[in-house]
């Protein structure tokens, strides 16, 4: 393969390998707005918790002040605090869920980032390859033109110095 095609190649090569950095960068962003999004659902989540734990401590102050009222009252009060409880453990589990939704956007996100790193490697080494090849292919000519510049000043210099070289 002569030097112009292999340049030629190697250009090439770099485009799709310019493409593949380019869409790997993609992927990373993608599977950081997933992590965001699942990391605020989380946050969210540990929200709604805190808010139904001060709801029930409210009902709990309430019912240890002894400050009752008729029984309907009362009743209505401890079947709100049973609401509540149960509303807390569907919440606490879907806080797992959430977790592992977190810990799954981490790692894909993570797997998205050595993606990219290999796809970067592989764009340098050819970029290496490229400018070795480009390197090559000029010190080639500038060695030709040289010779070149040798060969026609020789027979100058003859006639200049009478026949005598």
């Amino acid at each position: 393969m002569s030097g112009r095609d292999r340049i030629t190649a190697l250009r090439r090569l770099m485009r799709l390998r310019a493409q593949r950095v380019e869409a790997a960068r993609r992927v990373v962003a993608v599977a950081q707005d997933a992590l965001a999004r699942a990391e605020a659902a989380l946050q969210a989540r540990e929200a709604a918790i805190v808010a139904l734990d001060r709801d029930i401590e409210h009902l709990d102050e309430w019912f240890a002040s002894g400050a009752g009222g008729d029984a309907r009252l009362i009743e209505g009060a401890l079947s709100r605090r049973g609401l509540i409880a149960d509303r807390r453990a569907a919440e606490t589990q879907a806080r797992e869920d959430d977790r592992r939704a977190v810990e799954q956007a981490m790692t894909e996100r993570d797997d998205a980032l050595r993606a990219l790193m290999r796809a970067t490697a592989r764009h340098d080494a050819v970029d290496g390859q490229l400018r070795r090849a480009v390197a090559v292919r000029a010190g080639q000519r500038e060695e030709r033109e040289h010779s070149e510049f040798e060969d026609r000043g020789r027979p100058r210099l003859q006639l200049v110095m009478g026949g005598r070289a």
